[in-house]
């Protein structure tokens, strides 16, 4: 990029590219992984690299194959949004106490917002 950033409009498709081809801590893979269960720069599947299936057979168990590995992928990512929401979860009850209130008790209340 040029030091005075007017040119940054030139580069958005690679930083795209970029974004869907890193690995996200979140969910453990890249978007473009997760939503088409395959990089684009390096394909795992036969059928990613241009080899047509033989027989409906053949065709059947790839598509089954990718449903599979898609499906597997989901799951990976729906653990790893679980393990980081509890992580948050108990970061945030660390500081919280209990408190009980009953009808009369005063409090202060903070309407900066209102």
């Amino acid at each position: 990029m040029a030091t005075d950033q007017q040119n940054w409009v030139h580069h958005l498709e690679l930083a795209k590219f970029y974004y869907k081809n890193s690995e996200h801590s979140t969910t453990g893979s890249t978007p473009f992984q997760m939503v088409t269960n395959k990089s684009p720069i390096m394909p795992t599947t036969s059928a990613a690299l241009g080899q047509p299936p033989s027989d409906a057979n053949e065709e059947m168990s790839m598509v089954m194959q990718l449903d599979e590995e898609r499906w597997c992928l989901w799951e990976m990512a729906k653990a790893n949004l679980e393990k980081v929401h509890k992580r948050y979860k108990d970061f945030s009850n660390k500081s919280r106490q209990e408190v009980n209130l009953e009808e009369g008790d005063e409090v202060w209340l903070n309407i900066k917002n209102f």
